[in-house]
């Protein structure tokens, strides 16, 4: 028996079926020069070898390493998986690429052959997050973080299991290594992820299995935390939440359990996903689950510009080029989008989208002015027999 999964032999509200829509006549837009791949497109990282290039995990089971000027989605493509990838991550050297996936394993591939190297086997549930940590020795440390509520410490040569990390509720899907607290004999790493509380880990190298938990749980958000990074010239600590919020967090600070510690607050009208930072360190730009891209003056933290294209859901970006002057964006809309945050290229791109809104108010009201009540439609007929 066949199974149909076109959305439009199922049940759908009015609502949904006019997203749909919308969504669907707003795919066929250029904004960005989009790159279209096969599939949702799950995880974005940039890569470190090459300022043209990105890594993208699909839906569909696989990863791509796609070339930005070129275009190119099918030159590099890694294979293993048979659900969705949902993170990434690459070793110091960006020679070794790991995935994590829904089927609760990791794979990781050599760059430049796309052989599978290892394959992890140790969570219960799906693979969240990912995170490579550089150690003294070169051997490195893999954390990864996962629906099961737990991170595992991994040889990230060898494959094997060196520690747990047991504390948070609920799915661990961000983890970041804090560079200023972080010293030669230890990493210290911040993780969230479906629950508000964000917690702080203390990782030796030496012995990654005595890894505990240090330093007040940080509650800044008010549900699910979507991504920590630490940003900009003093490495501060930004994150975002499904709470609508984006915050500068002063997750170093010796606060109490009432004061507050978020510095920045950005207010979305939705989730937000993904938070980075130009390269010059002038704007912050954030991802959002309305389909939008906004940056942000950091020392105002008033918002500059919208860039507008996605037709759907943006749940990864990255800053890429020599200057940090390009921002990558991706989307559940399958498309991988290119904007430029120099600042000729800004105030281009701010002039054509007050021009768009002023077409967009003069249709409207133009539209407003065709469209009469029964009662007026009736008041005219009457002045016109009048006029008669």
């Amino acid at each position: 028996m066949s199974v149909s999964t076109d959305p439009g032999h199922f049940f759908q509200t009015e609502t949904s079926l006019a997203t749909a829509a919308r969504r669907a006549a707003k795919a066929g837009n250029k904004n960005g020069s989009p790159i279209v791949a096969t599939s949702k497109i799950l995880s974005l990282l940039p890569d470190p070898r090459s300022h043209d290039h990105v890594y993208v995990a699909e839906s569909c089971g696989i990863v791509r390493r796609v070339g930005l000027k070129t275009a190119d989605i099918k030159n590099a493509v890694y294979r293993g998986f048979t659900t969705p990838v949902t993170c990434l991550a690459l070793d110091n050297t960006g020679k070794t690429l790991f995935a994590g996936a829904w089927e609760k394993t990791i794979i990781a591939w050599d760059v430049a052959t796309r052989q599978v190297r290892a394959t992890f086997r140790g969570h219960s549930d799906f693979v969240k997050s990912l995170l490579y940590i550089p150690t003294p020795d070169n051997n490195g440390l893999l954390l990864s973080g996962s629906s099961d509520a737990n991170i595992i410490i991994w040889n990230p040569i060898t494959g094997q299991r060196l520690g747990t990390l047991k504390g948070h509720t609920r799915a661990v899907g961000t983890m970041a290594v804090d560079p200023i607290l972080s010293t030669e004999k230890e990493a210290v790493v911040f993780a969230g992820g479906s629950e508000r509380d964000i917690r702080r880990w203390r990782i030796p190298f030496a012995t990654p299995e005595r890894a505990e938990e240090t330093g007040d749980i940080i509650r800044e958000f008010e549900t699910n935390v979507h991504r920590l990074r630490f940003l900009g010239e003093d490495l501060d600590c930004w994150g975002c939440s499904a709470d609508g919020t984006v915050r500068r967090l002063l997750v170093r600070e010796d606060g109490t359990k009432t004061a507050s510690r978020t510095d920045t607050l950005l207010q979305h009208p939705d989730y937000v996903n993904d938070v980075v930072m130009s390269g010059n360190g002038q704007w912050v730009i954030t991802a959002c689950r309305d389909e939008e891209v906004r940056v942000w003056d950091v020392s105002s933290g008033e918002l500059y510009h919208t860039f507008s294209g996605h037709a759907d859901e943006v749940v990864g970006l990255a800053v890429v080029g020599e200057r940090g002057d390009t921002l990558i964006s991706v989307s559940i809309d399958c498309t991988i989008r290119r904007w430029s945050l120099k600042p000729s290229a800004l105030a281009k791109a701010i002039e054509a989208h007050k021009a768009q809104e002023g077409v967009s108010l003069e249709k409207e009201v133009s539209d407003k002015e065709g469209l009469l009540t029964a009662e007026e439609e009736a008041e005219l007929a009457e002045l016109m027999d009048d006029s008669d």
